[in-house]
């Protein structure tokens, strides 16, 4: 039997298949999918967040690394990340995409089930969008809008002296992970691939978090030394880290002694590994430790300052911002 293809279907045959299960919190939707433009409401007392990530064949994903179920999750859970990282609740996705006209129409509907499955789980409305032809491969865009009660939005520039600076759970599991897919080893390390193809934002936490007095906020989606360097310039601060201190997985400790790797490396300029990294207070950390898997890593040692200051050795040195970067040479 013939395998049927987008261009066997068209656009607005395409849009009548994919149409379905898409409202999970329907007291915020007001016009739902299918319409020029969605219209959905915001409780009083609450502002509103709106973020927006792309994935693109052959950059953030292969046929190798992902199945289209875990390319629909991982474009959600990008997505919804930036809004644990502003202390935020996610509540509404909006998708375009780009597809090749020969792209089997299964690769499209396990695609879906997999956005679904996150939008789901994490009830998230997905209010529409737009498809498109693409004759360079996939490409996938996602808007996600997210509300935060008003003036509470926690932010990359609050970071204090004297603060904590912490690691929600562990650092380095999706790009340990991609190193397995890469390499042929997924089936002996399932742990770490499925922190690669299907990441949790942790929004839970990222509200805790909020609600716990956190000052500042950035998710793990370029590598630790590219968000603490964010944090320090939009602050204006300098922070000091123990990197011995940064939370491993057994399993990424494991892979590393296996294949003669830094396991650090992949927590350091990995990323997508979408854990919350941050300050706090001293005693508003004590007051959330028991709370949530969080690892102190170091402190803000001035303000005003700038850079990122790493121990390791006994030896302190200037750590640069080395995550994945799209224009890097």
């Amino acid at each position: 039997m013939k395998q049927l293809l987008v261009d066997d279907v068209g656009e607005f045959g395409l849009i009548r298949r994919i149409m379905h299960d898409f409202i999970f919190r329907p007291e915020l939707l007001v016009v739902g999918p299918g319409d020029d433009g969605a219209v959905y409401r915001t409780p009083g007392g609450y502002d509103q967040v709106i973020s927006t990530d792309t994935m693109v064949e052959g950059i953030h994903f292969t046929r190798k690394t992902m199945s289209p179920f875990d390319v629909g999750y991982h474009l959600a859970a990008s997505n919804f990340s930036d809004m644990a990282a502003m202390g935020a609740e996610a509540v509404g996705f909006v998708l375009s995409i780009a597809l090749p006209g020969d792209l089997p129409l299964s690769w499209v509907d396990r695609f879906y089930d997999g956005l679904r499955a996150c939008c789901r789980k994490y009830r998230v409305n997905l209010l529409g969008g737009d498809v498109t032809g693409s004759t360079k491969g996939l490409i996938l865009t996602g808007t996600v809008t997210g509300m935060v009660p008003e003036g509470k939005a926690v932010t990359r520039s609050g970071a204090r002296q004297g603060d904590i600076i912490f690691v929600t759970g562990t650092a380095g599991d999706s790009a340990a992970g991609l190193y397995a897919l890469l390499h042929d080893m997924g089936e002996e390390w399932p742990s770490l691939t499925v922190r690669h193809q299907r990441p949790e934002p942790q929004i839970p936490l990222g509200i805790l978090l909020r609600k716990a007095g956190a000052h500042a906020l950035n998710d793990i989606s370029d590598g630790l030394s590219r968000e603490w360097n964010e944090i320090a310039k939009a602050s204006g601060v300098e922070l000091e880290i123990e990197l011995e201190k940064v939370p491993l997985s057994e399993a990424v400790r494991a892979l590393a002694e296996r294949v003669h790797r830094d396991p650090l490396t992949w927590a350091l300029n990995g990323g997508e590994d979408y854990q919350l990294t941050g300050t706090i207070s001293p005693s508003d950390f004590d007051t959330i430790k028991k709370e949530m898997p969080i690892t102190p890593v170091g402190r803000v040692v001035k303000k005003p300052g700038t850079g990122v200051y790493v121990w390791r050795h006994g030896q302190r040195r200037l750590l640069q911002a080395k995550g994945f970067d799209h224009f890097e040479k």
